[in-house]
């Protein structure tokens, strides 16, 4: 379906819009100590890599995490704005490393407001769909030190974003980033993160985002737990 790539744009794009890829990251599982003080084995040290690097349907080569099972591939690469890190930083007034959050692909020009559930992103010669916001752990404040920087960036409308991959290939750092398939205005991550937030939503809503074909299953879990 996608395999001719960039000319099957839908929905309006701001004039002179331009994304790019800032960064590529991958990590192996390591034992740390959590913001209980207890050991766990965690994923969220990332460390960005130069060059070329595969992306399949379980993910980058080379990078791995503890709790996300990728068999599904809902959760293959995990997202994150540039722009997110600077509103954070003056938020909190002190700089964040990058990545902070255990995000594989960070983004220029694309951030939680923009992207929706079902956007389809050609990175490189990857073709990748956004399909849930990032419901946040404890990792990101034990890694920098911010206390509840997870929970804070999901206040913040900052949650970033988990996507499948819809066409394998190779990403690098400095790649651009083309929309080639639009989705739902309706169903931004922003969104779907406050309605996650949410105390009392909707019922009508949460029953909309739940009828979703594309929202990830597993977002739909979090939605019903919350």
């Amino acid at each position: 379906m996608f395999s001719k790539g960039r000319s099957i744009v839908t929905g309006p794009l701001p004039i002179g819009w331009a994304m790019r890829l800032l960064q590529v990251n991958v990590g192996r599982v390591q034992t740390r100590t959590n913001a209980r003080g207890r050991e766990e084995t965690t994923g969220i040290g990332k460390h960005p890599v130069t060059g070329p690097v595969g992306v399949g349907p379980a993910g980058l080569d080379g990078d791995e995490s503890a709790y996300r099972s990728r068999d599904i591939g809902d959760t293959a690469l995990h997202g994150f704005a540039v722009e997110s890190y600077a509103a954070l930083e003056s938020r909190f007034g002190q700089a964040l490393p990058r990545p902070a959050f255990g995000e594989n692909l960070l983004f220029a020009g694309y951030g939680d407001a923009d992207a929706r559930i079902g956007d389809v992103l050609a990175i490189g010669t990857a073709l990748v769909m956004v399909n849930q916001p990032v419901p946040r752990c404890g990792w990101p404040g034990v890694l920098t030190g911010v206390k509840a920087l997870g929970p804070q960036a999901m206040k913040a409308g900052t949650p970033g974003w988990y996507m499948q991959v819809v066409r394998a290939g190779i990403v690098a750092a400095g790649d651009a980033v083309d929309l080639v398939q639009r989705g739902d205005a309706a169903w931004t991550v922003a969104r779907l993160n406050a309605l996650l937030l949410n105390k009392h939503p909707d019922p009508a809503v949460v029953a909309a985002a739940l009828a979703h074909p594309i929202l990830a299953d597993r977002f739909k879990k979090e939605l019903r737990a919350s």
